[in-house]
C-alpha cells in the first residue's frame, strides 16, 4: 500500500500552460527611416540647387546665374557697373559675393528683377549691354525667365531678346541674342530652403470630400432646402465624384452641378 503520510499537503498547482503559437522573442516596432534623396548636383556647388520651375522662384532669395554647360562659371557683378563671367569654381564650391544678386518679384508676376551686392540693379542698355547702374526698376530692368524641358533662359522685357553667357571680344555680357541657343542657356541657382509647390487653392477646397461640399453648402445656402417628396437624381451620400473633381481641378463645377439639383429654380 502506498505511504499517504509522506505525501506533501497544500494547494493544486498547475503547470504553466504555454501558448505554442507565440513566440518567446519580445515584439519590437521596427521604425522605418525616412529615405532622404540627396541632390549631388547641388553638393557639388556648395548646397546652390538649380530652380527649374516658376513656382520655386521666390522674390527676396539670392540666386547665381550659372552657364549652362554646368562649368560652375557664374555671371559676375563688376565694380564699373558691367558684367562678365567668372572664373570656374572647385568642386563643393558656391559662387562668390560678386556673382550673387537679390531677386524682386511679387507673387503674381512671372517677370523679375535682380539687384546686385553694390546696391544697383541689373538691366540693358540701349547698345545690348547687360549693366547695373541704377537705383530704381524700369522697364529695362524686367527680365522674364523661362523654363522649357529641364533648361532655362533669361529673357529680357525692354526687347524681346535673351541673355547671352558668350562674353564679347572684351570679356562683357550683353542681351542680344533674338534665339535662346547653348551660350543662351543658363542654371539659375539659389541657396534658399526648398519649400516644394504651394497650395494656392481655398481653404475649403483642400478639405476631405464630404467636408468639402459641407463647407460650400454652408457658406452659400441663404434659405433651408426642404427635399421631402422630391427626386434628387444626384446621391448626396456617395462624395466620388466630389473626391475625382478634387483631384481633375473642376470641383466648383461639380459641387455647382450637385447642389442646383438639390434646391428649386428660383435658388439656382
Amino acid at each position: 500500500m502506498s505511504d499517504y503520510n509522506k505525501v506533501k499537503g497544500g494547494g493544486l498547482k498547475l503547470k504553466k500552460k504555454q501558448n505554442l503559437f507565440k513566440s518567446d522573442k519580445p515584439k519590437t516596432k521596427v521604425k522605418k527611416e525616412k529615405v532622404v534623396e540627396v541632390d549631388h548636383d547641388a553638393v557639388s556647388r556648395g548646397g546652390w540647387w538649380c530652380i527649374k520651375e516658376d513656382f520655386d522662384l521666390k522674390g527676396g532669395m539670392e540666386v547665381a546665374l550659372e552657364v549652362g554647360d554646368g562649368s560652375r562659371c557664374y555671371l559676375a557683378a563688376m565694380d564699373n557697373g558691367k558684367f562678365t563671367v567668372g572664373g570656374p569654381h572647385r568642386e563643393g564650391e558656391g559662387p562668390n559675393p560678386e556673382e550673387i544678386f537679390a531677386v524682386v518679384k511679387t507673387p503674381d508676376d512671372l517677370k523679375i528683377s535682380m539687384k546686385t551686392g553694390y546696391g544697383k540693379y541689373i538691366g540693358v542698355d540701349s547698345s545690348g549691354m547687360l549693366i547695373a547702374t541704377t537705383e530704381a526698376i524700369g522697364v529695362r530692368e524686367r527680365f522674364q525667365p523661362v523654363f522649357q524641358e529641364g533648361k532655362s533662359a533669361l529673357q529680357s522685357v525692354a526687347n524681346p531678346l535673351f541673355l547671352s553667357m558668350k562674353p564679347d571680344k572684351e570679356g562683357y555680357i550683353y542681351v542680344a541674342s533674338r534665339v535662346a541657343t547653348e551660350d543662351e542657356m543658363i542654371n539659375i541657382r539659389t541657396n534658399a530652403e526648398r519649400t516644394g509647390p504651394v497650395d494656392l487653392r481655398p481653404e475649403e477646397d483642400r478639405k476631405k470630400a464630404r467636408e468639402c461640399e459641407t463647407s460650400y453648402v454652408k457658406k452659400y445656402q441663404h434659405s433651408k432646402v426642404d427635399l421631402k417628396g422630391r427626386h434628387v437624381s444626384v446621391d448626396l451620400a456617395n462624395k466620388a465624384e466630389v473626391r475625382s473633381a478634387q483631384n481633375q481641378g473642376n470641383l466648383h463645377e461639380v459641387l455647382l452641378y450637385r447642389r442646383q439639383k438639390t434646391k428649386s429654380d428660383r435658388y439656382c
